[in-house]
């Protein structure tokens, strides 16, 4: 039996020679030939083929007429087969033209016309009823679910403000990759075939998260996290002032200055950089917030800007870690040559202070203000290298850390004498 097949196809040398192709078998007769999408539907309509084969994109739009008149053709005729040949490799053009689970359509890229029986075979298996898809697009839509599950990981990764070079990383690819994929994912949300438009928009709106991002990790910088996360999420929010029982700590080297007077300047950043990134992880594994470096010192703050239940405890047990941790680096060296081992003095006292934002001109810092800071500041002047002091109300509030008293002192700026302890930090 002779399978009767219209042909549509707009380029003359691409119609020709498929026709040739077909005609060469003894199975298939070409009836009719059409070059554009409005003359193909008439063209079936006069013949009323056994098969039409068509191209996906024809005059008058080189939109998806091809896949439009498929849709047609089986609408008014049933039992006529459609093959859709494309030079288009992507699964949602066969989706568009197999995805609503008609049999007798087959979607076959033109590459495989020149591979052997190809597409005799499938106007053969539409004729009889069924239905093909191309093989190299077979096997993409076998692992859409995988290719799903990537597309939603790398969306949660944009929405979190992850930029190409991150989500490169995370993925273990290269940024490339995830340009092209994230491209045809806008494209596929946008409906947006040609790549304009919403898409531009998907793109410029991921730009911007990726900016916020950016920017509140420059905040997080420059102010306590707790305080960057809460101005992210509130920018038009003003922090109001409080007023908050915390333990404030400050640490110092000691003699520093003078070492410093014969290193020159890039050992002398490098040692005070390795210092102060090695104290900062101490303060943040015990809940504490840098307040601010001041040259080779630090100060400290527990229970601000959130609340900290059990900050005189945390601040202590801080620096008796502080400590350890400097000891560490003494042991380890500091590439000097002649440097002797470095002792760090440490006050903690605890509290009523006002939290909140200070300053003037154009520029604000988050700190906190009392008298409280003022004598957590003398204390460690009073500490020598190795030593951690601190007042009677912090120890008080933390009475499992072993000290000893060291009586009553008279700091800077203050008329009443002060209670100080030591901790005793092997014991501690």
């Amino acid at each position: 039996m002779t399978i009767r097949v219209v042909l549509g196809e707009d380029n003359v040398l691409v119609r020709e020679g498929v026709r040739s192709l077909l005609e060469s078998y003894d199975d298939i007769e070409v009836v009719g030939t059409a070059a554009d999408a409005p003359t193909l539907m008439t063209t079936a309509l006069e013949h009323s083929p056994d098969v039409v084969v068509t191209d996906i994109k024809m005059p008058p739009s080189f939109q998806l007429e091809g896949i439009d008149c498929a849709h047609a053709i089986r609408a008014g005729h049933p039992d006529t087969g459609v093959v859709v040949l494309s030079a288009h490799d992507d699964e949602e053009y066969a989706l568009a033209l197999l995805g609503k689970g008609h049999s007798g359509l087959a979607y076959l890229l033109k590459d495989r016309i020149a591979q052997g029986d190809e597409l005799a075979r499938a106007i053969r298996e539409v004729h009889a009823g069924g239905s093909v898809i191309d093989p190299a697009i077979a096997e993409r839509l076998s692992g859409r679910g995988d290719t799903a599950e990537r597309e939603r990981e790398l969306l949660d990764m944009m929405a979190k403000g992850l930029g190409y070079a991150e989500m490169a990383a995370a993925l273990g690819t290269t940024q490339e990759n995830v340009d092209r994929t994230v491209t045809e994912l806008f494209r596929r949300m946008a409906g947006d075939g040609a790549g304009g438009g919403l898409l531009d928009e998907f793109k410029r709106l991921h730009a911007a998260v990726v900016e916020q991002a950016a920017s509140r990790k420059t905040l997080a910088s420059f102010v306590p996290q707790q305080l960057a996360n809460r101005l992210a999420a509130h920018p038009d929010t003003e922090i109001e002032p409080q007023e908050l029982e915390v333990s404030v700590l400050f640490s110092d080297i000691r003699g520093f200055s003078t070492l410093a007077e014969r290193l020159g300047a890039r050992d002398v950043a490098a040692i005070v950089g390795r210092h102060l990134s090695a104290m900062a992880e101490v303060v943040l594994a015990h809940g504490g917030t840098i307040d601010k470096f001041q040259g080779d010192a630090v100060m400290a703050v527990f229970g601000a800007p959130d609340p900290l239940p059990d900050h005189a405890e945390q601040a202590l047990r801080c620096a008796i870690a502080m400590q350890a941790r400097q000891a560490e680096l003494n042991e380890q060296g500091w590439g000097v040559d002649g440097l002797p081992d470095m002792g760090v003095g440490i006050g903690v006292n605890t509290g009523q202070v006002i939290a909140g934002t200070v300053g003037g001109g154009g520029r604000l810092e988050y700190t906190v203000v009392g008298d409280a800071v003022n004598v957590a500041s003398r204390l460690q002047g009073e500490a020598q290298g190795g030593e951690v002091v601190a007042t009677a109300f912090t120890v008080a509030a933390a009475p499992e850390i072993p000290v000893e008293s060291v009586g009553s002192r008279l700091v800077k700026g203050r008329e009443e004498p002060v209670e100080v302890y030591r901790i005793l930090l092997e014991a501690g």
